[in-house]
């Protein structure tokens, strides 16, 4: 997944677009670290591993390892879960 990378002028900083951007189509991953609105965890997807969090904070869920999740979206590099 492309992650938005700006340089700004001769400081040679670079900063990460960490707007949440959601995906025209939902896609299929797998959890690999358990996954709450407390908690975020981490995703296998696009055969690499991602962290994640679930996308609506407020749905109540714990999605544990090895179960199926819909990607929806992402902010920088974390992806935004939802059960499936």
């Amino acid at each position: 997944m492309p992650q938005a990378i700006e340089f700004l002028g001769e400081s040679g900083m670079f900063f990460s677009n960490d707007k949440p951007e959601l995906f025209s189509e939902a896609i299929e991953g797998v959890v690999e670290e358990t996954i709450s609105s407390l908690q975020p965890g981490r995703v296998r997807c696009f055969g690499s591993y991602w962290p994640a969090q679930l996308y609506k904070v407020e749905c109540q869920v714990t999605l544990i390892p090895e179960q199926t999740v819909c990607i929806v979206g992402r902010v920088g590099i974390t992806l935004l879960v939802m059960p499936r």
